[in-house]
């Protein structure tokens, strides 16, 4: 491990890590006309899978992101209603983890990190940020299906966790948070955000780059910079010494650097998935259709991050208030029954055939979008 001070590798503004083992050029456009997920034995949510007379067949990533976008419209105004024993109702707001309001509260949940790690490692903090990549093509050149590529993506994440906690017992007191995060293809690719309460540099981690070329199938070498011989190199490990003053070059802001390496800045940290980019809004469906977390916090992050949510509405007094059903936009109240839950559907397919080859241009312009 690394014993002198190191030195400041400053992320880019978006770090959209589309060049996979040296391939690039997939656009959103191509990744429309894959369907979610070729493989059999793949359980998705019902809205992503269409029956058809060979079986069940994952639909394409177009038709996901319009079933996504009326489910949006759908739950919008949404908000969940509870009955006490007097029959008397209250509405709360829980909205979806693609809601604009949800965005903020999770903007809110990186300041309190923020302010957590500053808190406990003060001026010795740094931080690193991992990023780890699978090929978005095939031998061919060809866009994969997303649903396959982060099934394959995350496949090392046992390995990389093992790595990681090796490394972290070495360096001292370490905090994470990993995010899963749209490529400019609207495939996904992993951030592990790494809290250290002392000095840290990105040769620290290459076990853990090791991890996940050996146990992730498309993670190449090259775009983690473990054929250049110097990871720091590469987009694959930034470290920044965060306790330093803004005078010294320091960071200025955990949840900033967080939400930069994301590519969202300014406004963008309170937009919701109808407001996204295209290959963004390809990445929120699907993480909807694979039911994806998208953060995941150790358990010393999530104690930072751990906040009363302001959607609370119930009287803390009163523990007898029951879920009775959803009021939607129109101030109608749906009941919900029993144990019932998102439709799920699975994969059979006997006609593999691949989708018909479209010209589709953006979402925007998109006929089908626009009705």
């Amino acid at each position: 491990m690394s014993s002198q001070s190191a030195p400041v590798s400053r992320p880019s503004k978006t770090n959209p890590a589309d060049g996979d083992n040296g391939r690039y050029g997939v656009s959103t456009t191509e990744t429309l006309s894959q369907r979610v997920t070729d493989r059999d034995g793949v359980t998705l949510r019902a809205e992503a899978v269409e029956e058809t007379k060979d079986g069940a067949r994952a639909v394409t990533m177009r038709d996901l992101v319009h079933n996504f976008t009326d489910y949006l419209d759908r739950t919008e105004e949404s908000a969940q209603v509870f009955e006490n024993s007097d029959g008397e109702q209250v509405t709360a707001s829980n909205p979806h983890r693609f809601a604009s309001e949800y965005h903020k509260k999770q903007y809110a949940k990186a300041k309190d990190l923020e302010r957590g790690v500053r808190a406990a490692f003060g001026k010795r903090l740094h931080t690193a940020m991992l990023t780890l990549t699978a090929s978005t093509t095939d031998d061919d050149g060809q866009p994969r299906p997303p649903a396959d590529h982060l099934e394959d993506l995350l496949s090392s994440t046992s390995a990389v966790m093992r790595a990681l906690r090796r490394v972290e017992d070495e360096l001292g007191r370490v905090e994470r948070l990993a995010v899963l995060e749209p490529h400019k293809s609207g495939h996904l690719h992993v951030h592990i955000a790494v809290f250290i309460d002392g000095v840290a540099d990105p040769e620290d981690f290459r076990p853990v780059l090791e991890a996940h070329v050996r146990n992730c199938e498309g993670a190449g070498r090259e775009a983690h910079g473990l054929t250049a011989g110097n990871i720091g190199s590469t987009d694959a490990v930034s470290v920044y010494h965060a306790g330093r003053d803004r005078a010294d070059g320091g960071m200025e802001s955990i949840a900033s650097y967080i939400m930069e390496y994301l590519g969202a800045t300014g406004d963008d940290f309170e937009k919701g998935a109808s407001e996204a980019e295209d290959h963004i809004l390809t990445g929120y469906a699907l993480l909807w259709a694979t039911e994806k977390r998208r953060w995941r916090p150790s358990n010393g992050a999530q104690s930072y991050m751990a906040q009363k949510q302001k959607e609370d509405l119930l009287p803390e007094d009163e523990p007898e208030w029951e879920f009775v059903g959803i009021e939607d936009g129109a101030g109608d109240i749906h009941e919900v029954p029993s144990g019932e839950g998102v439709s799920r559907a699975t994969t059979w397919t006997v006609d593999d055939d691949p989708p018909p080859a479209t010209d589709w241009g953006d979402l925007a312009g998109d006929v089908r979008h626009e009705q």
